[in-house]
């Protein structure tokens, strides 16, 4: 397995809206072989015997493999399992008081997960029919102690699903999690957030000028990715925003165009305004109030569209291997 862990604490959205209009992105995936099984380690890990957990951990070694290795050593930090120790560790963890009350939590939550997982496998054959030489990842659940949302590593894809439990989770409060980030940490955006954290790792960012129009374009990528992935799945759920900041962002977008032009912002290297704009907030700095947080995102989206819908003999696949992100912004000759 690579030495390479890539941690995510993504957004999530409660934004339930239906979307049945059909787009280019509808394309037969009837043939595809993918067959996907979320293997659950927040059930199988508290089954262990808590008298004998010696006994339970060459079964959780086989079924997770190096999932198991990875989740106890840099997810949980209580050390590889061929420490002397560990088997003491692993009991004081499945026997702790507060995770056993998460864990309850996340079986009343995700009893089952069989939708999530039909999402999850859908989405990698649409991922499979657009890049059929990729690997498609195991898919694993934890309990992490609320500390990541996903994880991904060498064929590897988890979902921490104690960050997923609902916006009244009486855990959120107790953790001073902000209200616009407990809003969204629900069920319905686990698929969309597993999709997303898989293509930031097979897809990097990358280039010598670290600005933030490249960072804008780099992430409407994404988003664009997303739409691929989920052609039925609404803007507002691939997107992290309630559908009234999606509108706000269609309302606006003149105005956020010519504000980031005449303040000087697009092209600015500064680390912190880069930041700013495109890390999760309430709103988006030097926006209204009204705006939502990463509203630059939906305009690097837009700029991505333009660009594909310029340029019809672009691949998806070809588009996110392009970091040429100025030449993207000059092809789609965007102007709001």
């Amino acid at each position: 397995m690579e030495n390479r862990i890539f941690i995510f604490c993504l957004i999530i959205v409660s934004a339930f809206t239906s979307c049945t209009k059909k787009n280019k992105f509808d394309v037969d995936i009837s043939k595809s072989k993918i067959n996907i099984e979320v293997k659950r380690l927040d059930i199988d890990l508290f089954e262990a015997d808590i008298n004998n957990v010696k006994n339970s951990i060459p079964d959780l070694k086989n079924t997770y493999g190096d999932f198991f290795e990875l989740y106890n050593s840099r997810i949980i930090n209580i050390g590889a399992t061929s420490s002397i120790g560990y088997p003491e560790y692993l009991q004081a963890f499945i026997t702790d008081y507060t995770i056993n009350k998460i864990h309850d939590c996340t079986l009343a939550v995700f009893p089952t997960i069989i939708d999530i997982e039909n999402e999850i496998e859908n989405a990698f054959r649409y991922y499979n029919f657009y890049f059929p030489s990729r690997k498609i990842p195991g898919v694993y659940t934890f309990i992490g102690g609320f500390n990541q949302s996903m994880v991904v590593a060498d064929s590897i894809l988890a979902i921490g699903i104690d960050k997923y439990l609902g916006s009244d989770c009486e855990f959120y409060d107790r953790l001073e999690i902000p209200a616009y980030l407990q809003i969204n940490m629900t069920p319905a955006k686990i698929p969309t957030d597993a999709l997303k954290a898989w293509a930031l790792t097979e897809f990097v960012y990358n280039d010598s000028i670290d600005n933030l129009v490249n960072n804008m374009i780099y992430q409407g990528k994404i988003q664009y990715f997303l739409d691929a992935m989920f052609p039925n799945t609404p803007d507002s759920l691939k997107f992290g925003l309630t559908s009234n900041q999606v509108k706000w962002c269609s309302q606006n977008e003149k105005e956020m165009w010519s504000y980031l032009i005449d303040q000087k912002i697009l092209f600015s290297t500064d680390y912190m305004t880069i930041n700013k704009f495109i890390n999760p907030a309430p709103f988006t700095s030097g926006f209204p109030k009204e705006s939502p947080g990463r509203a630059v995102v939906w305009l690097g989206h837009e700029i991505v569209k333009k660009y594909m819908n310029r340029n019809s003999d672009v691949t998806l696949e070809q588009l996110m291997l392009d970091n040429r992100y100025q030449k993207i912004l000059s092809d789609s000759r965007y102007e709001p």
